[in-house]
Formats: C-alpha cells, structure tokens, sequence
C-alpha cells in the first residue's frame, strides 16, 4: 500500500492541475495524533501569518463599515485565546487559523452559498467572523452552539460566499455551510470522514460511494483528475487507509501533495501544538512553535511574511505588526481577495484602505489598548 501510495504522490505532484478558488482540508484523528492538514489552491498571493493577541478589546467590521463613514460599532467583544492566523487581507481579517486551545477554522470556496441574516445581531465582514470564532471559542461544540446568536456573515458584494471547516483538540470535526438562509451543520455523526472541498459534503461523500474502496461497485483510479471532486476522493482514500505509524505528519503532507499542492500549505499538530507551512513561492517547511508565541496582552502584534525566506523553526522572524506594514497587506491582499480588477484602482478601495487603518491603528499602535 505505502509504495503504491508514494508512486501515485510523484505522478499528482508533476502532472495534477487544478482550477482555481480548489481547497482542500482533512483532519487526520486517532488516538495519538490529532493532525490537520489544508491545501490553500487558488493563486500565488501575498499574505502574513499575525500571533494574535487574547484579552484585546474589539469590535466588529462589516462592509458596510469598510465602505462608508458610518463607523460606529453594533459588537464589542473582548479576545479571549491567543491565535496564529494566516491573513490575506490584513491584521483581523484572516482566511484560516488555530487557536492556542487547538481550535482550527478555514473558510474554502462554495458557489451555493447565502446569506444568513438575524436582525438583532451585527453584520461582520467575513473574514473577521474567522477571527471572531477563535478569539471566543476553543470547541467545535462552541462554535456550532453560538451560531445563530453570533454576528451575521458579510460577504463580498455580488460574489459567491464559502462554507467553513472546524476542528478542535479533541479531535472533534464539522462543517458549516449557509444555505438558502440557514445555517447547515455537520459533525461528526454526519462525516464518515473529516474532510472538505469546494462542494457540499453530502454531494461530495455522496459521488465517492460508488467507487469500491467505499463498497460501490465501479473501481476506483487513483489518477482521475479531472474534476474537483477527484481531490476529495484521493483525499478521502488516503485517509481511509492510514496505518498509525508514528509517522502521522508526514502522511498528512503526502496527503496534500497527492491531492494537489496548494499555493499556501499548512499542516498542524494539536497534540504539540506545531504548526508546519509552505508557500508555492518559498517551498522549504517551516516550523512555528505555537507554545512558545507570547498572545499577553501587552504583547506588541507580531506577523512573518507567508513567503519567508525563514528556514527552520521560525518563531524568531516574526517582526513587529506597525499600521504602515499592515496597509501593505491590505493595499496588495484586498484586489486578489476580491478578484476584481477595477476595485484596485476605485475610489471605494481608497476608502476601505482609509477605514482599515483607522480601525485598527489604536490596536496595533498600543499593546495596552
């Protein structure tokens, strides 16, 4: 098995492509190992992993607030855990991210979803609910119960939304997806795998079934790529097929490598709480020892750049988040974030810029704010 797994991750590694906006995230569990792995696959892009701190005061952004003079916050809330978060569009504003209880989020690309909307809660642009959740929350169990009386999603304007993946310490799974107005929920119970693309799982789980690793009747090849559905079908035979071995992190990258090889990896161990990543641009795995990161209060805000030319264990590189470096991000993330070409160069950019820096200059300016 090992060496027909291994033939198949050098053939995938040289000959798979992809279309854009292709995630892939699993969550490797048993006994000893409690592992995630996430495949980022969409294009190269700039970006910042931040050590978040806990106990900062905070309120929401929706983009609403980004795009207009009305700055008034409708949420305050106040950090509760640490977090290492990989950020695209800026300090608070991340795509994934663990918190320092193990509690992991990932947002990744569905065309299906909508808009769930509570009149009695604040709206918060996307990205900050991923924050939001592990500021608050260190269970899947957490997260799912406060669903409904948390803040609504915001999107970007008239773009398709995503749906999340969650796990925890405990080796606790689930999905989050909004449809047609609701929030849809699956956990454990409901996910004979811990795994997500860029279909509904029920969709992708269902297809899966006729293949005969699952007892379907049509034989399963491994080096079918033509659809997005084919990553979670390797995915999903690899982990099926996972003998502990002491050796669970690297068969989480083979994992990812098997499936595609994203612009940003990440693999994390909860159980040491290590966190691996790569970037298409800067291929070497570096180490970030999440014990070891400093989330007090008075800590100043610290990121290292996606790309790094850090080798090693890189808790050392991390540098000082200043309002200025932040506005880089923001300035180079926002337009690919968006995918919208025009928005780069709009007047409405200019304000989002403008907005971004007064709502979190007083944070990043002073660690006792």
């Amino acid at each position: 098995m090992k060496i027909f797994l291994l033939r198949h991750i050098i053939i995938f590694a040289v000959l798979y492509s992809l279309q854009s906006q292709a995630c892939s995230a699993f969550l490797l569990t048993g006994k000893n190992y409690n592992i995630i792995g996430f495949n980022e696959n969409w294009k190269t892009m700039p970006g910042m992993i931040v050590v978040n701190r806990r106990n900062v005061d905070k309120r929401n952004v929706s983009w609403q607030n980004l795009t207009t003079d009305q700055l008034q916050p409708h949420q305050q809330w106040t950090s509760k855990f640490g977090s290492v978060t990989f950020n695209l569009l800026g300090y608070d504003f991340p795509c994934y991210g663990v918190n320092e209880k193990g509690l992991f989020l990932v947002e990744l690309y569905l065309e299906e979803t909508s808009k769930v909307y509570h009149p009695k809660q604040a709206n918060m642009f996307w990205a900050q609910w991923i924050q939001y959740q592990l500021d608050n929350y260190k269970t899947v169990k957490e997260v799912i119960n406060h669903l409904n009386n948390g803040p609504n999603i915001d999107w970007w304007p008239n773009a398709a939304g995503s749906h999340f993946f969650v796990t925890d310490a405990a080796g606790n799974s689930a999905t989050i997806a909004l449809l047609n107005g609701k929030y849809r929920v699956l956990t454990n119970k409901d996910m004979p795998m811990p795994l997500l693309c860029n279909n509904q799982y029920q969709k992708d789980l269902t297809a899966a079934k006729k293949f005969d690793f699952l007892g379907g009747h049509e034989k399963f090849d491994f080096e079918q790529s033509k659809k997005w559905e084919d990553r979670y079908n390797r995915a999903y035979y690899m982990l099926k097929n996972y003998t502990y071995d002491k050796k669970p992190l690297d068969y989480a990258w083979n994992i990812l490598n098997s499936i595609h090889p994203g612009e940003w990896q990440t693999v994390i161990d909860t159980k040491t709480m290590n966190l691996y990543f790569r970037s298409d641009l800067k291929k070497e795995i570096k180490t970030i020892d999440i014990r070891k990161l400093d989330f007090s209060k008075n800590a100043a805000v610290k990121y290292l750049d996606i790309h790094s030319d850090e080798t090693g264990l890189v808790n050392g590189g991390f540098q000082n988040l200043t309002v200025e470096k932040n506005n880089e991000y923001v300035e180079k993330g926002f337009p690919i974030g968006y995918d919208n070409k025009e928005f780069a160069n709009s007047s409405l950019f200019e304000k989002v810029k403008k907005n971004i820096a007064l709502f979190f200059s007083s944070i990043l300016l002073n660690p006792e704010t």
